[in-house]
C-alpha cells in the first residue's frame, strides 16, 4: 500500500487527503492547527499536528519514508517552499506542491519540483473550455492530454466515424457518444432519454444532438474545437 502525506489541511488539502484514503492508500495529514486535525482525524489514517518546516518532527511521523508528498498549504508561501525544500533533501521521488501565483511557480520549478498544482490556472482552463459553446465537459489526464465532451460540428452530421476519419485526420480517438432518444409515455408525455454508446461503431451517423467524448493531446483537441466554432 502506497503511503501518502497531505501537508496542509486547508479545504483543497482535506478533499485531496480523504479522496486518497477512500482510494485505499495509507494517508497521514499534516497541518500546524488543531482544528484543521479534528476536521479529518477520523477519515485519514494518521493526522498530526506539527511543524511541516521540522526536519525533526516530520521524520518522527516517518514523512522521509513516504511514497508520495502533497504539499498543500495556502497562502503561507514561505512555509510551502521550505516543506518542499525538507521533502527534496529526504528524497521523495514524487512531491506534488500547491502553488498559489507565478513567483512561486517560477521558485518551485528552479527547485525541480515537477508536479506543481495551480489550482487557479487549471480552473480558469476547465472554467473557459466549459462555457466554450463547443465544448460539455472538460477533463484534464496529463500535461498533454484531456477527455472532452464536445457538441457535433455541424460538418460531422450525417456522417459515420468511419467517414470522418478523425484517428487519421485529428490523431484523437472517439471513445464514447452520447445520444438523445425520443421517449413518449402512455398519456403521450415526449421526453428526451440520454443513451451512451462506450463503445462507438464506425458505421453509426452522428447526429446533431449527439456529444462525442474524445481523447488526445491538447494540441490536436483544441484543432477540432476550433473546426466546430468555425462551422
Amino acid at each position: 500500500m502506497k503511503t501518502i502525506a497531505v501537508v496542509g489541511l486547508g479545504e483543497f488539502g482535506i478533499q485531496v487527503a480523504v479522496e486518497l484514503s477512500q482510494k485505499g492508500f495509507y494517508v497521514i495529514g499534516i497541518d500546524n492547527q488543531e482544528s484543521a486535525i479534528d476536521d479529518v482525524k477520523d477519515r485519514v489514517n494518521q493526522a498530526v499536528i506539527l511543524d511541516s518546516t521540522d526536519e525533526s518532527a516530520m521524520r518522527a511521523v516517518n514523512v522521509d519514508n513516504v511514497d508520495v508528498a502533497v504539499v498543500s498549504i495556502g497562502s503561507n508561501v514561505q512555509s510551502s517552499l521550505l516543506t518542499a525544500a525538507l521533502l527534496k533533501k529526504f528524497d521523495i521521488k514524487n512531491i506534488y506542491v500547491r502553488s498559489i501565483d507565478e513567483l512561486q511557480e517560477s521558485i518551485l520549478e528552479s527547485m525541480k519540483i515537477k508536479n506543481i498544482i495551480n489550482i487557479a490556472k487549471e480552473m480558469g482552463k476547465q472554467l473557459s473550455r466549459s462555457i466554450s459553446s463547443e465544448t460539455v465537459k472538460y477533463i484534464e489526464i496529463s500535461n498533454r492530454h484531456s477527455i472532452v465532451e464536445m457538441h457535433v460540428p455541424s460538418q460531422f452530421v450525417g456522417k459515420s466515424l468511419a467517414e470522418l476519419k478523425l484517428r487519421r485526420r485529428f490523431a484523437i480517438n472517439v471513445i464514447g457518444i452520447k445520444t438523445r432518444k425520443i421517449e413518449v409515455d402512455d398519456d403521450g408525455d415526449v421526453s428526451f432519454i440520454e443513451d451512451m454508446a462506450d463503445i462507438p461503431d464506425p458505421t453509426y451517423t452522428i447526429q446533431k444532438d449527439d456529444i462525442l467524448i474524445v481523447l488526445g493531446t491538447n494540441e490536436k483537441i483544441e484543432a477540432l474545437l476550433e473546426l466546430g466554432a468555425d462551422a
